[in-house]
């Protein structure tokens, strides 16, 4: 069953742009919040469950870029799990037992996003 099925324009911040390191705390970057606050609003509107599902989930990714530079798949996955939760999509990231995620080419940053029942 899915929960969510939903397209992001654009692509989420890389770890390494969405976390900053200042005085010995870490924080979030201004980027990483206005992504994640679309991001939320967006998933909470298209979620297919009333309330947040607690099972197992399977994640699915597919990030498409328009230009060829080349980054890290992984380095852009945990801001968008970290979306789930606060858009009510399921309780908590820590039910994701499954994640695929890939990189493709296309004409626009878009960020395609599934999270389905684990069975």
């Amino acid at each position: 069953m899915i929960l969510l099925d939903v397209t992001l324009d654009g692509l989420p911040p890389t770890v390494n742009h969405a976390y900053r390191t200042g005085r010995n705390v870490r924080y979030k970057t201004a980027e990483a919040k206005e992504f994640q606050r679309q991001a939320i609003f967006v998933m909470d509107t298209l979620r297919k469950n009333k309330s947040p599902y607690t099972g197992p989930v399977c994640v699915e990714i597919c990030f498409t870029q328009r230009d060829h530079r080349p980054w890290d798949v992984d380095n852009r996955i945990k801001i968008l799990q970290d979306c789930l939760a606060p858009a009510g999509v399921i309780k908590n990231d820590k039910q994701v037992c499954e994640l695929h995620a890939r990189r493709e080419h296309g004409e626009e940053d878009k960020t395609h996003i599934i999270v389905r029942r684990f069975e």
